[in-house]
């Protein structure tokens, strides 16, 4: 990959990584909070099979995580796009925000004040990545959420941003330039690790982070 420039890029995932807020406890708060528990346990007990196969082991944790993802959006279809920029803002405001891995988010804020890009790259949609990414002036690469005449459908467009979908969306978001650094922390960003000169992992994940030690790669506490 050929630097265009000599500005530092950085990427980094979320949850786990920034914060340990998650964005589906987010989506249930939200609802919970606004007269629609009902949808939510309606939508929970669809899910219930998928579940039970997953805690058999029939089915993968993230293949059933990532069906989760997709699936939860039908929640929401019908809605404007404003409207679920509203929500997402929520969701921001109360689960992921007070949340933050300080030390993590304290390393990407300072690399933002000396000029570097900062991109939070990661499977959470993207109107919830930019309520995010706008308190500290990031760039995102997110699940981009299927919008039709204004109005949500309540589809996903494409795969969940995870991955090696992950590192390809975020090849092609870097237009050529060189990834100068990532953070993750969990074994699907690995895919994103290597892409970078400099790979940090946020400690959590034992299995990756033997692979950190292994190849070298700082991880932090």
């Amino acid at each position: 990959m050929t630097q265009q420039n000599s500005q530092i890029i950085i990427a980094s995932d979320l949850e786990g990584t920034l914060t340990t807020g998650e964005t589906w406890r987010g989506i249930r708060a939200y609802l919970e909070a606004h007269g629609h528990k009902r949808d939510f346990q309606w939508f929970f007990f669809t899910q219930l099979p998928s579940f039970f196969l997953s805690k058999m082991g029939l089915l993968p944790k993230r293949e059933f995580q990532n069906l989760w993802t997709a699936r939860v959006m039908q929640l929401f279809a019908g809605l404007t796009e404003t409207e679920f920029t509203g929500i997402a803002e929520w969701i921001a405001k109360h689960q992921v925000l007070p949340n933050m891995r300080q030390n993590v988010i304290n390393e990407l804020i300072q690399a933002k004040a000396a000029d570097a890009r900062v991109i939070i790259v990661s499977g959470t949609y993207e109107p919830v990545l930019k309520a995010v990414a706008a308190h500290y002036g990031f760039e995102v690469v997110g699940t981009p959420l299927e919008i039709i005449n204004d109005k949500l459908t309540g589809k996903i467009i494409g795969a969940i941003n995870v991955g090696n979908t992950k590192r390809q969306r975020l090849e092609t978001y870097l237009a050529g330039n060189t990834l100068s650094k990532a953070y993750g922390d969990t074994m699907p960003d690995i895919p994103m690790l290597e892409l970078a000169q400099e790979a940090i992992v946020a400690s959590g994940d034992t299995e990756l982070e033997e692979i950190a030690k292994q190849r070298g790669w700082r991880v932090i506490d």
